[in-house]
């Protein structure tokens, strides 16, 4: 098939470097196939860790506020003047900062949707 070529260059060479070019080729086109499988498992797994997350937070939620409240109720029980008010006062500090976490995160929340509102005639699928 490819006599004609043997005029200009040894059929060894010739051998070798169509062996190359073939290899080239292949690597070039399983390479996008492999990134894109390669992407869909990364994306796959990481639903799948977000979801057992998502799952998880509202017990490891529980068992913090439940370890933060023995913790207290143990300091209050020893004696000492203002313990009781010193424990109700970390308890409303407590409950502020989850208010002001909460409202921070919705907020930004809100402002990310505004922000993509804006230029969502410039984003591209």
């Amino acid at each position: 098939m490819f006599e004609f070529i043997y005029d200009y260059v040894e059929k060894d060479t010739f051998t070798k470097y169509l062996r190359l070019v073939i290899f080239v080729a292949a690597y070039v086109i399983f390479r996008n196939y492999y990134s894109e499988w390669a992407k869909m498992k990364q994306v796959k797994r990481q639903i799948a860790l977000d979801e057992q997350e998502k799952l998880d937070k509202p017990e490891k939620e529980r068992k913090e506020k439940e370890a933060q409240a023995a913790k207290l109720k143990a300091e209050a029980a020893t004696f000492g003047w203002g313990k009781k008010t010193r424990k109700n006062v970390k308890l409303v500090e407590r409950e502020l900062a989850e208010s002001a976490t909460t409202l921070r995160e919705r907020h930004q929340t809100s402002y990310d949707a505004q922000e993509d509102h804006d230029i969502e005639d410039l984003l591209e699928d």
